[in-house]
């Protein structure tokens, strides 16, 4: 059973349907998560726990709630198809992109910059060996980082008050 992130906190939601490798396993072919998720009980889970009233929708609202639902899962099983070397590198550069961001404000946020550098830096020293054919990358992103740090540092000191 998967979750959902709700503002109320995490929700468990029903699969859409028999695990993806299952069909392979067993030669059968497994219910399409779209026919599954058309199952009165398997919507009504999954509407309760996202906080969602069944009975209040119409049926219109019921096959476009139930489709969300299915896309939602599709992308859960995609991204727990990923290696986690992939998707903890794309993450970490989501962490470069917002240790520039916070570099390149006027001032610049150094507070801001220096912690999640030091994310960067802890997650890179932390999964050494672990990040495969992203480790290169993300040391040189690291030491690219520390050093756009050290001259906006720099550049800010040098600068004349005023």
């Amino acid at each position: 059973m998967g979750t959902l992130w709700t503002p109320g906190g995490e929700r468990e939601v029903p699969p859409a349907g028999p695990d993806p490798q299952s069909e392979a396993e067993t030669g059968t072919p497994s219910a399409g998560p779209a026919e599954d998720a058309g199952q009165p009980d398997h919507l009504r889970a999954a509407a309760e726990a996202i906080g969602v009233d069944l009975d209040s929708l119409n049926e219109e609202e019921r096959a476009q709630l139930a489709a969300e639902l299915d896309e939602m899962m599709a992308v859960r099983r995609q991204v727990g198809a990923t290696p986690a070397a992939e998707m903890l590198a794309n993450h970490m550069m989501r962490l470069f992109d917002l240790a520039t961001i916070y570099l390149e404000t006027d001032p610049p946020s150094f507070n801001d910059a220096f912690t999640v550098i030091e994310a960067f830096r802890s997650m890179v020293d932390g999964l050494e060996g672990k990040l495969g054919e992203h480790e290169g990358m993300l040391t040189d992103a690291l030491k690219q980082l520390q050093s756009l740090f050290v001259q906006a540092k720099g550049a800010t000191e040098a600068a004349p008050p005023g």
